[in-house]
């Protein structure tokens, strides 16, 4: 490794997690938005106290439905513990990368990473990162504009994000040494937003398909409603009885600025490693296809058949901690002890 590169030497894993609420699922569960929210802490402070980090990829704004500071308060309460002269002192810790696409982090200003650096690494993943051609850069300026483009841009942008994480980044840094930010070792996703996503698929969708095609460690948890309960019940389906939601149709005839946009962009160019909503959407089936077949390869989670079918459908919180834990034990991103 050159020099230049900054590591810490027991941070070498990362473990994302892909997480939303949708609010009615949850209801008709009878859980709320503190349950998922307890459900997540119960996930991450485990994999932090290993020195192993996280990867989020929620954006800036304190609202319901985004955990990124959840998290960092997670990580800077572990921290301060850490701190404190108790039997843990001294512990690795591990961090949050937070991964974040053009035109997004435009919105993380200066004081807000200064805030949270000795937590989080922000990732910024640039237009001439996701392979847009340099005549068709939208100028940051214009990046808050409705234009076709600099939407087109934004989801290009969104899915070389998602494709990036999967593969080790060095984090460039003015006046520092650089940064190594290792690939996902793993991904755990529960709930998720079906409607209203900005990109070419909903972006649980689109992380799902990633770690799939990457063969990594996939942990659905299914059993508490949005995008990961419909990727459970594409798994889990009879034969040919797909969601409607894993339908490219479905989305278009249910969202008239979706189904615009890709009318607007139809006949713009994708750079090769991005896949258009019909492909991706197609291969997304496709996998679920497979682990419809076989659930243990496919998902590579380390559970037996009957841990992972009941992963998929548990609504049990803590049931579904006492699965994920035990998956990652058997792969060895936890220890047994």
């Amino acid at each position: 490794m050159s020099d230049k590169l900054r590591t810490r030497t027991n941070i070498n894993k990362v473990i994302a997690l892909s997480i939303s609420w949708q609010r009615e699922n949850l209801l008709a569960r009878g859980l709320g938005l503190e349950h998922l929210r307890d459900l997540l802490l119960q996930l991450a402070r485990p994999i932090l106290r290993t020195g192993a980090s996280l990867a989020y990829a929620g954006n800036w704004l304190e609202d319901e439905g985004n955990f990124t500071f959840d998290l960092l308060r997670l990580i800077s309460a572990e921290q301060e513990d850490n701190s404190l002269g108790g039997p843990d002192t001294n512990i690795q810790l591990g961090l949050l990368y937070n991964h974040s696409a053009w035109p997004h982090y435009l919105k993380v200003t200066a004081r807000i990473e200064a805030q949270w650096i000795n937590c989080c690494r922000i990732v910024r993943i640039t237009q001439q990162m996701a392979g847009i051609c340099d005549p068709d850069f939208v100028p940051d300026q214009e990046a808050t504009t409705e234009s076709a483009r600099s939407k087109f841009n934004g989801a290009i942008c969104l899915s070389a994000m998602r494709r990036l994480t999967m593969s080790p980044l060095v984090l460039d840094i003015p006046d520092a040494p650089s940064i190594l930010i290792p690939a996902i070792e793993a991904r755990i996703i529960m709930g998720g937003k079906v409607e209203g996503f900005s990109g070419f698929m909903p972006g649980l969708f689109e992380e799902a398909l990633v770690t799939l095609e990457h063969n990594k460690p996939l942990f659905i948890l299914g059993g508490f409603g949005g995008g990961a309960q419909i990727l459970a019940d594409g798994i889990l389906r009879s034969s040919g009885n797909y969601p409607s939601e894993l339908g490219l149709e479905w989305h278009k005839e249910k969202s008239m600025n979706f189904a615009r946009f890709l009318d607007e962009t139809k006949n713009f160019n994708l750079p090769t490693n991005v896949d258009s909503s019909e492909r991706a959407f197609k291969k997304l089936v496709n996998y679920l296809d497979k682990a419809n077949s076989d659930v243990v390869s496919t998902l590579n989670t380390g559970l037996s058949t009957e841990d992972a079918i009941q992963l998929l459908t548990t609504s049990n919180p803590h049931q579904a901690v006492k699965l994920v834990r035990k998956g990652l034990i058997a792969l060895g991103l936890l220890p047994s002890a």
